[in-house]
């Protein structure tokens, strides 16, 4: 068995065999026996008499301690030995062997002594010198450590430019939501002035219809009164003596024959603004239909060019290019044979609009429908 360290048997011997520590205030018992006075003091606590000592169990009457200060200044001695002689353990050796590590195994890619190489373990491994591995491995290092720092440099480009790219969304968004809080602030104020339009037509309908109210209730109320006075006269002549009554009694008849009005007639009190009061809901009922606004938004963003076919769309095409015919039309009715028309259709250039908002595979139809309008 190998012996043991001088300055591990030089501490057991400076310590305590109650705490393990180095004496503090050291006493002797009467045994010989050397303990901090405090751990002897507490392990005898309770007691009156029969002390033992803890290290060898002799006992003792009294509780006979002596201050040992012979050893208390040995303990400070070894303590400042102690401190002076620690060393740090040498780095780079072999655990097993306690060599110097100065091979790699590239098997293992573990670090390895000369006693090592020659071990069962690694014999039939190969090994390069450890300074030399470190050389190649670092090589390799950098090649990695390059490549990351290229990865990271193109990363932090890209987060630049989406960074950027972020900054000019919220800029486009900004501009674009004030003008949809322009457009619909002017759309606001021309459905406002169209309602106050509508608005005003419709009392001034109404002033018409009660003007001729006014004026039918005149009319029956003079003839109503001619009416009261004639029967008035026809019932006090009808009263009279027989040759009072015969005297004019060829008047009276002739004025109740005369006595003739037309027949009344009863005001209409329909609006006729059907149209114009029912629009409100008509366009809200068309924005539903096609989807809200986003239909609008994404007929917008299919606009392409428009190429008419010269075959079916020549009149069309010598028009546009005149701008319009000499008789001034420039309707798309005005192209379209009568006897084939039902009703009339919008203006050719909102069709054309609405083809190139459709794209390419829209087409354009003559059909009938229930009721149309021109919004002017």
């Amino acid at each position: 068995m190998a012996a043991a360290n001088p300055s591990e048997s030089l501490r057991h011997e400076a310590s305590c065999s109650i705490c393990l520590d180095y004496f503090t205030d050291p006493v002797t018992t009467d045994c010989g026996h050397n303990f901090c006075r405090s751990c002897i003091t507490q392990s005898w606590e309770g007691r009156d008499t029969n002390f033992p000592c803890p290290q060898c169990r002799e006992t003792s009457q009294q509780r006979n301690l002596r201050s040992n200060r012979q050893l208390a200044k040995v303990i400070e001695m070894v303590k400042k030995l102690s401190q002076c002689s620690v060393r740090p353990k040498e780095e780079n050796l072999c655990e097993e062997h306690e060599e110097k590590l100065k091979l790699l195994c590239e098997e293992d890619l573990r670090a390895i002594c000369l006693i090592c190489r020659e071990s069962r373990d690694h014999k039939s491994h190969t090994v390069i010198p450890i300074e030399e591995a470190a050389q190649d491995y670092k090589k390799k290092l950098k090649m990695h450590l390059k490549h990351l720092k290229k990865n990271l440099e193109d990363l932090e480009k890209f987060k630049s430019t989406e960074g950027k790219k972020a900054e000019e969304l919220k800029s486009e968004t900004q501009i674009k939501r004030q003008k949809v809080e322009s457009e619909f602030e002017e759309l606001q104020q021309f459905l406002n002035k169209e309602k106050q339009i509508i608005l005003s037509k419709l009392e001034e309908e109404e002033k018409k219809i009660l003007q001729r109210m006014r004026e039918n209730e005149t009319q029956l109320e003079e003839q109503s009164s001619s009416l009261m006075q004639l029967i008035s006269e026809i019932e006090e002549k009808s009263q009279q003596p027989a040759i009072k009554l015969l005297k004019d009694v060829k008047d009276a008849l002739s004025r109740c024959q005369e006595m003739k009005f037309p027949e009344p007639e009863a005001v209409s009190t329909d609006l006729k603004m059907d149209f114009q009061l029912s629009f409100p809901q008509q366009l809200k009922k068309w924005i539903t239909k096609f989807g809200g606004i986003d239909w609008w938004m994404k007929c917008g963003s299919y606009t392409v060019n428009l190429t008419l076919d010269p075959e079916t769309a020549g009149l069309v095409l010598s028009c546009l290019k005149m701008g319009k015919v000499s008789d001034g039309r420039n309707n798309v009715n005005s192209f379209i044979v009568s006897e084939l028309s039902s009703v009339q259709y919008a203006s050719f250039d909102r069709a054309v609009d609405m083809l190139r908002r459709l794209g390419p595979g829209a087409f354009m139809a003559k059909v009938d429908i229930e009721s149309s309008f021109q919004l002017d």
